[in-house]
């Protein structure tokens, strides 16, 4: 087997209180307060969800989607996911096999898939802390993925790690890379695998390992989301229910000079972009960033029409 990519936390399984450091939630004699994961509203301005994010490095966003919205999105995935089988299709690296899930259905390319989808990539509240948290650092974002997570009964709790670890070759101290979107599409909980995240874990060095107190399952409502940094930990949990699909659907933003870890350029046919809102054009790196991405030295909207 390949070695395994550097952005997965080994040794999880025997961490303890005596190997620790605390840099977050510290109480005076240096034990650590059990981490909170703040729910707030869909109404919150984006500047303070910013600085929610800057000081937890997660949160609950609750009721971000519509009940229509949400009825949509399961409508416009169902046929596919059903006849999508779990596992990795086309895995580039035998870590990534167990990694994503054996028994967990992902499927890419959203944007030619869903309109409402589209709605989700320009919801103001998420361009607004994306710009709030990612513009300082470029002259815009891109869309980095946008993928079903369909995590099934019987799959095993996945690695912690952090997102921006994709990007490993960028060292310390970087800006920060990324912001991300985990929609629940049908409820999260403890026992079907809602996403597990360790509040303020984006402040520590890279080495500390979480305690088993200071790790949070996302349990949240059909409609709300988590959102959290690239630098903050996490991971799916497992599923030990018999008979529920936790679906979720990620969304994450990322700087504009990166390269995107999904080629939207081959999932996303550029007939459907040609359909598509001008925003949603240059999340889809149809914008040029610079001098990056240009077509004939000039801006790729040219062709588009």
């Amino acid at each position: 087997m390949k070695r395994a990519p550097s952005f997965f936390i080994p040794g999880l399984q025997s961490i303890s209180k005596k190997t620790s450091r605390y840099t977050y939630s510290e109480k005076a004699k240096g034990d650590p307060i059990k981490p909170l994961l703040q729910k707030v509203s869909c109404d919150i301005d984006a500047k303070k969800l910013a600085s929610v994010l800057e000081r937890d490095g997660a949160a609950i966003i609750e009721g971000i989607l519509s009940q229509q919205q949400l009825t949509d999105l399961n409508s416009d995935f169902e046929q596919i996911i059903t006849s999508t089988a779990p596992g990795l299709r086309h895995p580039t690296n035998d870590f990534f096999v167990e990694f994503y899930g054996r028994k967990t259905i992902r499927i890419d390319g959203l944007p030619a898939k869903s309109k409402t989808f589209l709605e989700a990539m320009q919801l103001p509240l998420l361009l607004g802390t994306a710009d709030e948290l990612l513009l300082p650092n470029c002259d815009d974002y891109l869309l980095n993925t946008g993928q079903i997570i369909q995590i099934g009964p019987g799959e095993t709790v996945q690695q912690l790690h952090r997102d921006e670890d994709a990007w490993n070759y960028l060292k310390n101290p970087k800006p920060l890379l990324q912001v991300i979107t985990m929609f629940a599409l049908t409820d999260f909980n403890i026992a079907n695998g809602a996403t597990q995240v360790v509040p303020g874990s984006h402040l520590w060095p890279t080495d500390r390992k979480p305690l088993h107190e200071e790790i949070i399952q996302a349990e949240m409502s059909a409609g709300s989301a988590l959102i959290y940094l690239g630098t903050t930990l996490h991971s799916g949990s497992a599923n030990t229910t018999s008979d529920q699909w936790r679906r979720g659907m990620f969304l994450g933003y990322v700087l504009g000079w990166l390269r995107t870890e999904e080629n939207t350029f081959l999932t996303v046919p550029i007939e459907d972009v040609k359909t598509m809102a001008t925003r949603c054009q240059g999340l889809l790196g149809y914008k040029a960033h610079g001098g990056i991405g240009v077509v004939d030295v000039g801006s790729p909207m040219a062709l588009l029409g």
